[in-house]
Parts: structure tokens; C-alpha cells; sequence
């Protein structure tokens, strides 16, 4: 006899939420982040537009304009892996639907069960009380002791078919609930799988393009004392 335990959606359901507060604090961040590159941006443009190391290197407006522009791209990076946190998130939701499905199935399995057992107890009780009157008869008279003994049977065939088709749709439950609950061990290594793994990509994309971001912002900076970063001998590529 195959046992099913109830999921207990709690965990899953205390993981989402937290998601779900990660996603929207980090949301939160862009506005701050653009209006601070805005101010950036603006004090870029008003900035001197000569170099006094250099005529030929880029100028304090130059530079900043390209951080700027750095800044910007890091950003974007990052816009892009809260979007698969988010995608993730979701995942987690539909897991949680599938699973409140199955809680539901359990249920109506729970509800069938008892309405199996209440009317194979009765089915028994008339067939008890069709046996002792047959017994004990009570009567002097045949066709007269024979009359309840008719009624129980058609009472026992009344209970008998209710009882087949209570049976009948609990066989059916019970297949449903095992087709639900193979989809369902499925679904969790699958959200974990691809999720998870979307998630781990993203962080990897978002590192390279802060590093590239990073070393591009370096190399515009350089520009801003001239000579003096060449006879340091620093380099960025």
C-alpha cells in the first residue's frame, strides 16, 4: 500500500516570501542608482572641458561622462540578473500551485476513504441483519417472514452499488494522485535545476561585465593625469 504524506508547503511558501521581499528591495535600488548617475552626469557637464596634464588626453568632462556610461552598464548587468531572480520566484510560485493540487487530491482522497469505510460498515450491518432474521425468523408464517427479508435485500443491493462506485471513484482519485505526485517530484528538481542554474549563469554573465565595466572605467581614468599613469607603468586591458 503506497503511503502519501501531505507537502508542507510552509518552507516553500517562507522561501517565496522572502524572495519576493530580495527582488523588490533590489528593485528599489535602480531608481536611486539612476538618479544618482543623472547628478553624475550632470557635474560631468559641468566640469572643465581641458585637461591641465595633457591637451591631447581626455578631459575632467570627458572622463566623467564615460563613467558615466560605465556606471550605466553595471547597472544594466545587474537589471538583468534581478530579472532572472525574478523568473526564479515565479518557478517557485507554480511549485507551490502543484503542490497545493496535490494537498486538494489528498483531501477528496480523505473524504473517499471514509465514505468507502462508512458504507462497507453498513453493506455488512444489513447483511448481519438479513442473516439473523433468516435464523430467527419470528414468524408463523412464511410469505409474512419473507417480506423483510426482501426489503434488506434490496436495501443490501442499494448499499452495494453506492459502495462500487464510491470504490470506483477512489481507484480513480488514487491514479490521479499518483500521476500528480510523480509531476510533482519532477517540478522540484526541475526549478531547482533550471532556476537555480539560470540564476548561477546570470551572476556569471553579471561578474564579466563588471569586470570588463570596471577595467573601461580604469583605462578613461587614466586618461585624466596623462603622463603620470605611464611612468607608473600601470595598465589596464
Amino acid at each position: 500500500m503506497v503511503v502519501h504524506r501531505p507537502p508542507d508547503s510552509r518552507l516553500l511558501t517562507n522561501l517565496i516570501a522572502h524572495e519576493k521581499e530580495y527582488t523588490k528591495h533590489f528593485a528599489s535600488l535602480f531608481p536611486l542608482s539612476h538618479a544618482a548617475l543623472a547628478s553624475l552626469s550632470a557635474y560631468s557637464a559641468a566640469s572643465p572641458s581641458e585637461n591641465p596634464y595633457s591637451s591631447t588626453s581626455g578631459s575632467p568632462a570627458q572622463v566623467l561622462a564615460a563613467i558615466v556610461d560605465v556606471l550605466a552598464g553595471a547597472d544594466d548587468a545587474l537589471q538583468r540578473y534581478l530579472h532572472v531572480v525574478e523568473k526564479w520566484r515565479e518557478q517557485l510560485a507554480s511549485l507551490k500551485e502543484l503542490e497545493d493540487d496535490v494537498s486538494a487530491i489528498l483531501r477528496d482522497r480523505e473524504i473517499l476513504v471514509t465514505r468507502v469505510i462508512k458504507l462497507s460498515k453498513a453493506q455488512k450491518s444489513g447483511r448481519d441483519s438479513r442473516s439473523s432474521f433468516i435464523l430467527h425468523p419470528g414468524g408463523s408464517s412464511a410469505s409474512f417472514s419473507s417480506l423483510p427479508s426482501t426489503a434488506n435485500s434490496i436495501t443490501i443491493g442499494s448499499t452495494g452499488s453506492k459502495l462500487a462506485h464510491a470504490q470506483a471513484e477512489l481507484q480513480g482519485c488514487e491514479n490521479h494522485l499518483a500521476e500528480k505526485e510523480r509531476e510533482l517530484a519532477a517540478r522540484r528538481i526541475s526549478v531547482v535545476r533550471e532556476g537555480l542554474g539560470a540564476r548561477c549563469r546570470a551572476l556569471v554573465d553579471c561578474g564579466w561585465v563588471w569586470g570588463e565595466m570596471g577595467k573601461q572605467g580604469l583605462r578613461a581614468l587614466q586618461s585624466l593625469s596623462g603622463g603620470l599613469s605611464e611612468s607608473r607603468g600601470t595598465s589596464y586591458g
